[in-house]
């Protein structure tokens, strides 16, 4: 349950959908799977369990939920095999060249022929909506999937009210300063670094290295500026921050991640309750963090 990394979705206003009104949303493109001739299916699932039935999950002022994609799986190789196949028959016996389109076409046929046949596989990617801070955080690694979570909850409320978290002064131009004027209170470096040459593809790249790194410095002195860093905010998690605000690689710490288990809840369902209070109570901490630092 626990988010590794965060894709920032900024609300205009409030969240103008009731946790009943919402639910009811999500119902009407509940996940059905993949038709016989779809190569894809994209619905929403239990933020849950599988065999759970309901669409939200709420505590905290956060409404929780998943959107689950189906994806037919046919390998190229077996196209292009049958595809091979069917020219050399052609080519055999009728003595002539296949071209550019009609490969094409038989190519579409081939692919048609096996989708009904083909094995599917599923991925799951957990969003919530914080009612009271105006914002939506997805759980998915690359701004891509984020968008087909977009795209998809659009398809269901009929419009979303929310913009991609995006600063007004440039993310790179922050995270150089804070290395050379030093970072906010909240934060330190974990000693994770990318930085680019904006003048060729040279990149520059530091995994667990010294927090305080002189040869950082000496590389944003040559021009490089800082694409990706690592930082911790109160030994409660740990993130690389993007030059497009993405976050990711989250960890939260042991001493955060271990809070409940000295309650000794033995009910899955409650906790799961504390757990999810606690991660989103920590996300908002570092959501109003980056309001303020990034110039949003």
């Amino acid at each position: 349950m626990w988010f590794r990394n965060f894709q920032f979705y900024q609300f205009t206003d409030q969240f103008s959908f009731s946790e009943q009104a919402f639910a009811e949303k999500l119902e009407a493109f509940r996940f059905k799977g993949c038709d016989r001739q779809a190569m894809e299916a994209v619905g929403w699932v239990s933020p849950l369990h599988r065999s759970e039935q309901e669409l939200i999950y709420t505590a905290n002022g956060c409404y929780l939920f998943c959107m689950r994609r189906e994806q037919k799986v046919i390998p190229p190789s077996t196209i292009n095999e049958s595809l091979e196949e069917r020219i050399a028959v052609i080519e055999q016996e009728q003595g002539r060249k296949v071209f550019r389109k009609e490969k094409q076409q038989f190519k579409e046929d081939i692919v048609a022929t096996l989708m009904p046949k083909a094995f599917t596989r599923s991925t799951h990617t957990h969003a919530y909506i914080d009612t009271r801070n105006k914002f939506m955080v997805i759980n998915a690694g690359s701004a891509s999937i984020a968008d087909t979570v977009i795209s998809l909850l659009i398809d269901t409320l009929g419009v979303l009210g929310a913009a991609k978290l995006t600063g007004n002064t440039n993310p790179a131009a922050i995270m150089n300063e804070w290395i050379v004027k030093g970072l906010p209170d909240q934060l330190k470096l974990s000693g994770d670094y990318e930085l680019k040459d904006p003048l060729d593809a040279r990149v520059a790249k530091f995994k667990d290295n010294e927090a305080e790194n002189f040869v950082i410095r000496d590389l944003l002195n040559d021009g490089y500026f800082v694409s990706k860093i690592g930082v911790w905010m109160q030994e409660q998690l740990k993130c690389i921050i993007t030059d497009d605000l993405q976050i990711k690689s989250v960890k939260f710490g042991e001493e955060l991640l271990n809070q409940n288990d000295e309650l000794n809840i033995e009910d899955k369902r409650a906790k799961f309750d504390a757990d999810f209070v606690l991660m989103t109570s920590t996300i908002a901490d570092f959501h109003k963090l980056l309001l303020a630092e990034f110039d949003i």
